[in-house]
């Protein structure tokens, strides 16, 4: 009886439901918890709600709880089957988990608690001894948990577009996210135009896409053109981290470019110093900071270029719009001319 009580109290199982007896299986390290229904329960049709009359019982059934005392726990009970007026036989609502599931909600709950911390299936399926299709099943059904309770009236003013990559090769995927509630919205495949005009028709209502007021994301050209045709009234933002790897990547182009002009003249001063002008100074070494400062003061193009890039870090300190748009017209003219002069002293092309 001391069992019985614990797991009823655990489980805060309410009636009909009650608990019957508990197992334990010291070799497979499981408890059994085995529930029934009162005698005199009353029961609802599950579609709808309206009452119904029990039928039957399915056969004995068992699905997975959150682990207690270091025990795999699972639930044991033999689900009703009643019969409605309106819809036939089917089988009655459980407290405890969704149709078609052998998993409590609470160890649903658990389970992508885990997903999201490992952020892989593999690693999630080792830690909760189950496979990765059981897991990509809890997750799929997430998803579909999530989408129910979407409501379609709900104003989402700021939007993200971003590519994800995956598989193998240049496989992409495009991410449409809310900006303000950091949470994906819906998927495509591809990252082309006419598949992201789809995912932005198809995943918001009319009234949701006149509201949106802005869509934040990289320089891709189908993404801008799909924003435009579809969020005609939004304003497209490129943000700091996208701006950042576009500014990085000219730079990246530079040293490479100038070191192959510079070993034709037995010129070495660039060997081995691609990731000092791609990390962040504040985190050099001393040695690493030397050198770099040696670097930078030398009439090199790659030096040239990470300075300009520095200052663009100014633009973001700008107070309005006014003043915004006055450092970067400046500077936009600034690095046209300094990428042809950097250009023809690296030997290179630099954008």
């Amino acid at each position: 009886m001391q069992d019985i009580e614990l797991y009823r109290q655990l489980l805060g199982v309410e009636s009909p439901w009650t608990v019957d007896r508990v197992s334990l299986n010291i070799e497979e390290i499981a408890v059994y918890v085995y529930l029934v229904e009162a005698t005199d329960a009353i029961w609802s049709c599950p579609t709808f709600g309206e009452p119904a009359t029990l039928y039957d019982h399915r056969k004995e059934c068992t699905w997975r709880h959150l682990d207690s005392c270091q025990f795999q726990t699972y639930l044991v009970a033999e689900a009703p089957r009643v019969r409605c007026e309106t819809h036939g036989v089917l089988t009655a609502a459980l407290p405890w988990c969704e149709p078609h599931s052998r998993f409590t909600l609470l160890f649903e709950r658990f389970a992508i608690d885990i997903l999201l911390a490992t952020q892989m299936q593999a690693k999630t399926a080792g830690l909760l001894g189950l496979t990765p299709n059981q897991v990509h099943d809890l997750m799929e059904r997430a998803v579909h948990r999530g989408l129910k309770r979407r409501d379609e009236d709900e104003v989402i003013e700021h939007l993200t577009l971003d590519e994800k990559s995956f598989a193998r090769g240049h496989q992409y995927m495009t991410v449409l996210g809310d900006a303000i509630a950091g949470r994906g919205l819906d998927v495509c495949e591809t990252r082309m135009k006419d598949a992201t005009s789809a995912l932005l028709t198809e995943t918001l209502t009319g009234t949701q896409r006149c509201g949106v007021r802005s869509i934040t994301m990289d320089m891709w050209e189908a993404f801008m053109n799909a924003a435009q045709t579809i969020l005609t009234q939004a304003d497209i933002i490129h943000d700091r981290f996208h701006t950042a790897q576009y500014l990085n990547a000219a730079v990246d182009k530079t040293p490479r470019a100038e070191h192959k002009t510079l070993l034709q003249q037995d010129c070495y001063t660039l060997k081995n110093s691609k990731y000092l002008w791609l990390k962040g100074p504040d985190r050099f070494t001393d040695t690493q900071r030397e050198r770099f400062a040696d670097l930078r003061d030398q009439d090199l193009a790659t030096a040239k270029v990470w300075s300009f890039k520095e200052t663009f870090r100014s633009f973001f300190a700008c107070n309005t719009i006014e003043e915004g748009h006055l450092f970067f017209t400046q500077w936009y003219e600034d690095a046209l001319a300094l990428g042809n002069t950097a250009s023809h002293q690296s030997g290179g092309y630099v954008e």
